[in-house]
């Protein structure tokens, strides 16, 4: 009877976990650059609940002999990874001279305060006072691009070169190129949080290009790439997972009530 308990109690607290994974999903459903997480549960090994020297029910064998009957229960769940999905999310015109969207792979590249370099698809950037390209969390763009004062218009193309018109010229110049870098693995970059990844051994090293050249996404201009997350899909997985949470609950009362009555007839 116990053993029903602790699968219960696995069950319960892998479907808790699994909920703050499609809440968090549903929640960053309009998040720019947001992607989407997958948590991956598996059956423990299952015991057997009869053990016996012999797997025949008489010492002799023979046309006779029966087979042994053997029943096997599992030990409950358990969480084995919560994955990213790095699909592409919806890409939405917003007229912003600084909002960049990529269409295809890549990641953007942003200089940490402890300089290391981490990664992102959030692509809505603004300037900062001294004209430097940064990310919403103050993170400047790497390599880094400055927009000169007086600037009155601002180009990206869709190779990432930037171009400015500055006071009355009609003529633009170009002042920087934007990098995207590519991971073998993107599943394996470490989630460091504000949509930002960080390189690991599991992604392996970013190979870093030039937009729209060796496979790298192109740049667009005034647009933003939203969420990869379904909201109907997510409303589906928290309904199911709603559900198991009434089964399990279900499944330690009734253990429970069985305990009781044990008990009572032992007394």
């Amino acid at each position: 009877m116990l053993s029903q308990l602790f699968m219960a109690k696995s069950a319960f607290f892998t479907y808790e976990r699994k909920m703050q994974v499609v809440s968090n999903n549903i929640a960053n459903a309009q998040t720019v650059g947001y992607k989407k997480r997958r948590m991956e549960i598996e059956s423990l090994f299952p015991l057997v609940l009869e053990r016996a020297y012999s797997e025949f029910d008489e010492s002799t064998g023979g046309p006779t002999a029966k087979r042994k009957k053997f029943m096997e229960y599992g030990q409950g769940i358990r969480v084995v990874d919560i994955t990213k999905d790095f699909s592409g999310g919806t890409i939405e015109i917003t007229n912003q001279p600084l909002d960049f969207a990529i269409e295809g792979k890549g990641m953007m590249q942003f200089r940490m305060p402890d300089g290391t370099v981490t990664y992102s698809r959030a692509g809505n950037l603004h300037m900062d006072p001294d004209g430097n390209i940064m990310d919403p969390n103050g993170h400047p763009l790497e390599p880094s691009i400055r927009i000169p004062q007086n600037t009155t218009e601002v180009i990206v193309n869709e190779e990432g070169r930037f171009f400015v018109k500055v006071g009355g010229q009609d003529q633009a110049q170009e002042i920087g190129q934007m990098y995207l870098a590519m991971f073998p693995n993107e599943t394996g970059l470490k989630d460091i949080g504000q949509n930002m990844y960080r390189e690991t051994d599991a992604s392996g090293a970013p190979e870093v290009g030039i937009p729209t050249q060796d496979g790298v996404g192109a740049v667009k201009q005034r647009a933003l790439e939203f969420s990869n997350v379904n909201i109907v899909d997510e409303l589906m997985h928290m309904l199911l997972t709603q559900r198991a949470f009434e089964l399990i609950v279900k499944t330690i009362s009734a253990s429970d009530a069985m305990l009781k009555i044990a008990s009572d007839i032992s007394k």
